[in-house]
């Protein structure tokens, strides 16, 4: 069938009016947990159900084995997989809410697993989608690391996202960790890092070190280490600092020529490509941006 699937402990389909009083119950039992980032409503399934489409699908979780009389109805969950474009995009953001007393048991990783396979699966089983976000804010550590065991990666952060609850007990505009994983990745290893790109710059140093100079700077606006030759950090240790970097550097040295190309090389950098700048007086904030953006897309054209 459509949009279902079973694992070893839970079942996963689209939800029906029959689940309304489970639903009811479960986000009732669920409610002072889920108040802490959420906005849990005991009441919204039949609007839920009304709204499934193309562009918003919903999953329930259902255990195999409830267990207990007051637990039978079994609903460990449920997840949402909304703001669906397609085209050139192909992309979603899943949200999701696990309920008492499953949370914690393992039970909600495999259905957002088995969720998460059938928002990757071909049309007319699954959503055929390319990439799908998970949006989460930094203080809830534990929905954070549900995603990362699943293998999603962090790829940014975005400030003022969404109106929600948080740790303080109040709403307000919060700011969010990007997560993301994409269908040519799945299913993927538990915990993965990104292999994010490694980039250099290389500024010729002034004669008096600036601490407003365009090296810092630019530094600064790369989120990469500055590394400034000088007595206490000599052009070896200088370029073994950058190769051992697992994002690479600004480097602020004197050096030129085939020095330079020799210690680049040896910091895992293709000379050729690494932006060479000379140092700027009274650097303004747009030439940083500029020089930022070259160096960027001097490393894009690479991969």
């Amino acid at each position: 069938m459509p949009f279902t699937a079973t694992g070893d402990q839970v079942d996963v389909r689209p939800p029906t009016e029959a689940d309304t009083t489970a639903y009811r119950e479960a986000v009732t039992r669920s409610s002072k947990r889920l108040s802490r980032f959420a906005m849990p409503d005991p009441e919204n399934l039949p609007a839920v159900v009304a709204a499934q489409s193309p562009t918003y699908r919903t999953f329930m979780i259902w255990a195999r084995d409830p267990g207990g009389d007051q637990n039978r109805a079994g609903l460990v969950g449920r997840v949402n997989v909304s703001n669906v474009v397609r085209g050139a995009f192909g992309s979603a953001t899943i949200g999701y809410d696990a309920y008492d007393p499953y949370a914690g048991r393992g039970l909600f990783s495999e259905g957002l697993a088995l969720a998460l396979e059938l928002a990757f699966a071909d049309a007319p089983l699954g959503m055929g989608l390319h990439r799908v976000e998970a949006n989460i804010q930094p203080t809830n550590t534990r929905s954070a690391g549900l995603v990362r065991s699943l293998g999603f990666v962090h790829e940014g952060f975005s400030r003022g996202f969404l109106h929600l609850p948080g740790v303080d007990g109040r709403r307000d505009w919060r700011d969010h960790d990007r997560y993301a994983m994409l269908a040519t990745d799945w299913p993927a290893m538990p915990y993965r890092q990104q292999s994010g790109r490694r980039l250099a710059v290389v500024v010729r140093a002034s004669p008096v070190w600036d601490p407003a100079g365009l090296a810092p700077l630019l530094a600064a606006e790369l989120g990469v280490p500055l590394y400034t030759a000088g007595p206490e950090l000599t052009l070896p240790v200088l370029f073994e600092l950058l190769r051992v970097s697992p994002v690479g550097g600004v480097v602020e040295c004197r050096t030129s020529g085939a020095e330079l190309r020799i210690g680049l090389a040896r910091a895992r950098f293709d000379p050729a490509v690494v932006p060479v700048l000379d140092p700027v007086e009274d650097v303004t904030r747009s030439a940083v941006t500029r020089a930022a953006l070259e160096a960027i897309a001097a490393f894009a054209a690479t991969t």
